[in-house]
Order: structure tokens, then sequence, then C-alpha cells
């Protein structure tokens, strides 16, 4: 890790520093907490995409318990390569705890937001799981998110040459090391957001065959696209940090941005499971509409002695409405609803 950096850290100490950590991961584990609740009301059950949201969680509060023990030395560190304090023997051995904890940082940074990519790759899978022909548009979404996450490994990996020199203050200071750290952060943030890109469009994609109205569509929609707050995140982290070709960028603002948008994360992979409050409460509508209209058909049938199994007019036979009950898109209200929903009428099913 470099000694120089691109610029002073401002006015953000090392306690305001802090709190912002803590406060952005309490966000996370509060909207993650939500996701749960709202899973075993609906459900009764938590599901594959849950396990991944609950690990990207607990990466989430190693990233914020490492940097716990690493903001002082960081510090430091940035202190002395601004000038701000004189340089001391004794800080070589802090700087070597540090630079550990830094690359291990940066690597658990990684790690949270592509589990969150996990989250929603898992739950497409149950939901292509009878749709042959939009799994290979998700096979295509894991291969790129897994070259991509192998990509950020080796531009971290070729980031100071030889790689025992990443644990050296100030041993990766040449050109050549500092074009390749700062590269990473460009290449890792377009990997990142390549990938959600796709795995956004893995939802949006089926939209047109899906048997719903206008309104439904638009709000599924939107659903699918949470996506995009986090790539917004993801941007404004480059762009906060971006360094130049001379210097490496500033370890602190590096830190408040990476938690950030690794919080955001989080919070984006929980956004989604709330419709099935909203699913909840129009399914039993939906449900207490059609028992109704059953009891009106019993009681017509009663007054005029009609066969029971025929409808009224302009009445949908109470098979149909429960069908549709069952069919209407209630995404996450079971594994196998949206795909139902999504198949075109005369598509051919598998199982």
């Amino acid at each position: 890790m470099a000694a120089a950096v691109v610029s002073s850290a401002g006015h953000l100490t090392r306690s305001s520093l802090e709190t912002v950590i803590w406060l952005v991961v309490s966000i996370a584990i509060f909207f993650t907490l939500f996701r749960f609740t709202v899973r075993l009301y609906a459900l009764r059950k938590l599901l594959a995409d849950d396990i991944a949201v609950a690990a990207a969680l607990g990466l989430l509060l190693s990233l914020a318990i490492m940097y716990k023990y690493a903001i002082p030395p960081m510090f430091e560190v940035v202190a002395v390569a601004e000038g701000r304090e004189a340089f001391t023997t004794a800080l070589l051995g802090r700087a070597a705890v540090y630079l550990k904890l830094q690359f291990a940082i940066i690597v658990l940074f990684w790690s949270t937001i592509w589990t969150v990519k996990v989250s929603f790759l898992t739950f497409y899978r149950s939901l292509f799981a009878r749709l042959p022909e939009h799994m290979r548009g998700w096979w295509l979404a894991v291969g790129f998110a897994v070259v991509t996450y192998l990509l950020c490994w080796g531009f971290q990996l070729g980031s100071c040459v030889p790689i025992p020199n990443y644990f050296i203050l100030g041993a990766c200071e040449t050109p050549r090391d500092i074009r390749y750290s700062n590269a990473s952060l460009y290449v890792a943030a377009a990997g990142d957001i390549a990938s959600d890109l796709m795995i956004m469009a893995l939802g949006l994609r089926p939209l047109q065959k899906l048997q719903i109205n206008r309104r439904e569509k638009v709000a599924l929609g939107a659903m699918f696209s949470v996506g995009f707050i986090k790539i917004l995140f993801a941007v404004v982290r480059v762009v906060k940090i971006g360094g130049m070709s001379a210097t490496h960028v500033n370890p602190i603002w590096l830190a408040l941005w990476s938690m950030i948008e690794a919080s955001v994360a989080v919070v984006v992979a929980c956004l989604p499971s709330f419709r099935v409050l909203f699913a909840h409460g129009r399914r039993q509508s939906e449900l207490q509409k059609a028992v109704s209209l059953k009891s009106v058909r019993k009681r017509h049938i009663r007054s005029h002695d009609r066969d029971a199994t025929r409808p009224l007019e302009g009445e949908e036979p109470f098979s149909s409405t429960r069908d549709r009950i069952s069919s209407i898109g209630d995404i996450y209200w079971h594994d196998t609803e949206m795909s139902d929903e999504l198949i075109a009428p005369g598509s051919p099913r598998r199982g």
C-alpha cells in the first residue's frame, strides 16, 4: 500500500468515520431483520436467497469489525504521508498490521458485493426452474459474475509485485504499482455495474409475457430495477475516491464509500422481499372475493334450482378464480408461482 495519497481527508475525523460505518451497518441489519420477518410472516420459512443475504450481512459485519482495528493506524499512515506528522520507526510495525487488514478488507468488500449478487441469482434460479429459455441468460449472468469477481482478485494481486511488498509501508510506490492499484478500482467497479445490469435484465426480460395488468407490470419492473440504487452508489464511490495516475487513492475516503456501498447493497437485496406484504394482502382479498362469489352462486342456485356446475352469466367459475389467485404473480409467495405466471399461453412446461 502506498504512503502517498491523493488528497487530505478534509474534515473527516476518525470518530466521524467510525460513526458513519456503524450507522450504515445498523441500517443494513435493520433491513435484513425486517426481510426475514416478512418472509417468516408470509412464507413461514426462509429460502435460499435469504441465506445469501444473511451471508452478505455477515461479511459486512466482518468488514466493519476489521475497519475498527484498521482505522487508527490508517489515520496515522495518512497523516505521515501528507506531512502532518513525523515518521517514526515505530510506525512500521503498526503500518504492517494495517496493510494486512487493508488487503483483507478489500477482499471482504468484493465478497460482500458479489454475495448480494448471489442472492438475486439464487432467487432467479428458483424463478426460472420451469423456464429453460430464461436459464440460458441466467447461466450467462452467473458466468459473468464469476469472471468479474476473479478479475478483481487478479488486479488486486497484481497491484504490487512481488506480493509481499504489499505489506511493507512505501514498497508499492512504483508508477507501475500505482497504475495497477488505481486500475483495480475502476475494473472492479465496471465489473460490478455490468453484472448488476445483467442480473436486472433477467427479471425485466420476461415481463412482456407476464399476464397481469399494466399497473402490476410497472410495480414488478420497479422491483426488478432496485439494482439501479446500488449502481448509483457504485458510481459515486468511484467518482469520490478515484485515483489520479501518479498517486494512490486516499484510504480514508475509500473506507467511507466502500462501507456505504456495501451497506446499500445489502439493503437493496432486502427491498424486493417487501412486496410479499402487498402480495399477502392482495391474496387474502382475492380469496375473500372468490369465496363471496361462490356463496352468491350457491344462493342463486338454491333460488332457481340451477345446475351447480354452471356459472352465472359474466361470472368466472370458482376454480378459474382460484387458479387466477394462485398464479397472479405474487413474487416470493411461492418458488414456482412466478414461473407459472411467466409462461405464455401455449408455451411448453417442464415437469
